[in-house]
């Protein structure tokens, strides 16, 4: 069955050599609008020379001496105010501590998240740091409280994972 398939295959690929222009099933090369004629290359960033040939430069365009002018639509001067958010004292003690405003849930709870004294430096328990000590880093969180679970180390050293919500 495979030899019988294998002869089918080469009068298929002989018969398509034989179908090819020219001599003994060779293409032949003409000259074509692609593949013949000379290339010339230009960049076109460069700009042309002034002693160029018109044909290079292209027609010559006169530019109007004066735009047409067109009539100015009115445009309101004084733009809508922008409503003043009003910040609770919560908020402002919050920015007094450097520390960030955020909500949430669907922003129905809020709360301070604020920078740590010793975000970063080493630490083997919470006892260590201002905030949390992080199991897997051995660093202390930078700030607090930390959204999510995290595994932190207590009191003591030992790992405990903490979710907040």
């Amino acid at each position: 069955m495979r030899v019988w398939l294998i002869a089918v295959l080469v009068l298929a690929l002989g018969g398509c050599q034989m179908a090819l222009p020219g001599k003994g099933g060779k293409a032949e090369i003409s000259e074509s609008p692609i593949t013949g004629g000379e290339i010339v290359v230009t960049a076109l960033d460069d700009a042309a020379p002034a002693d160029a040939p018109a044909e290079v430069l292209g027609p010559k365009i006169a530019a109007p001496d004066k735009a047409p002018e067109k009539p100015v639509p009115e445009v309101e001067t004084a733009a809508p105010a922008a409503p003043v958010a009003v910040k609770t004292a919560a908020q402002l003690a919050c920015e007094k501590r450097r520390g960030v405003w955020s909500s949430t849930g669907a922003g129905k709870a809020a709360f301070c998240q604020t920078p740590t004294r010793d975000g970063g430096k080493s630490c083997r328990a919470s006892s260590d740091c201002s905030g949390y000590c992080l199991a897997k880093s051995g660093t202390c969180a930078p700030v607090s409280p930390m959204l999510g679970c995290h595994d932190i180390l207590d009191d003591a050293g030992r790992m405990l994972t903490q979710c907040i919500n």
